[in-house]
């Protein structure tokens, strides 16, 4: 017993003589410091994103010229300028390519001059009104990053109505003649042009367009038939329309 107890001293003595381990990776606080941290890294440069157009939406005066086609005696009847107002909604195709849906009303009074339309008498003011609406593509050209160019390629459909009228064939004796409409095709072609107001926010633009026209139907294009002095009399037709000028100047929101 004596023995065991001797060893496990001997053994507690020679544990107590041992080094104490280091700790590889603490630093001696009264000593040289461990080894230095790496720099951090270098700061990151702001990505600019691409700026886009995404929907630009735009609302102008527009000056409407629908010019008619055949006669050119006195009592031809002609389609007076009017202004009115245009609409539009424009989405991006590509960066180069553009699409849009357009709507353009305008509205006005004239006179007929006596015996148009094959009328007997003098006619009072009568109201034109036409609209159209459609769509076209816009073939671009930026300008650097506030202004563009464009050409303008588009088909629509229209519609041209003639309201109602008295005539005068006879003093203080009238007649009247009922409203007539047409509707027609249009193919506008032109050119277009806007400029930032405030970038990427609103813009003003301008834009000019002449559009061909096809079938033309309706009761405006027909002959009609009226009663006057208890004699039936031919209403001739309203001429058709050769071309169409538009010009319009507006703002656009960009979306």
């Amino acid at each position: 017993m004596r023995n065991v107890i001797t060893c496990c001293l001997l053994a507690s003595g020679f544990v107590l003589l041992l080094p104490a381990p280091a700790r590889a990776q603490e630093a001696d606080p009264q000593g040289e410091p461990g080894p230095a941290r790496p720099p951090p890294p270098p700061a990151l440069e702001p990505t600019k994103l691409p700026e886009t157009r995404h929907v630009d939406i735009g609302a102008g005066v527009a000056l409407v010229q629908r010019v008619a086609d055949g006669q050119t005696t006195p009592d031809f009847v002609r389609y007076p300028a009017a202004l009115g107002v245009s609409l539009s909604a424009r989405v991006d195709v590509w960066r180069y390519l553009r699409a849009s849906l357009y709507v353009v009303r305008a509205s006005t009074a004239t006179d007929l001059a006596p015996g148009a339309l094959g009328l007997p008498g003098n006619p009072a003011a009568v109201t034109i009104t036409n609209y159209s609406f459609g769509l076209r593509l816009h073939p671009m050209l930026p300008l650097g990053p506030r202004a563009r160019v464009w050409a303008t390629l588009g088909a629509g459909w229209g519609r041209l109505e003639a309201s109602r009228f008295d005539v005068e064939f006879e003093k203080d004796r009238f007649y009247q003649v009922r409203e007539r409409q047409f509707s027609f095709v249009e193919f506008p072609m032109g050119l277009g042009f806007s400029i930032d107001i405030v970038k990427n926010w609103l813009a003003l633009e301008f834009e000019a367009t002449a559009a061909a026209h096809a079938a033309e139907r309706g009761t405006a294009r027909e002959n009609g038939q009226i009663i006057v002095d208890g004699t039936r009399r031919v209403i001739l037709p309203f001429p058709e329309i050769s071309v169409t000028f538009v010009e319009t100047i507006g703002l656009a929101l960009i979306l």
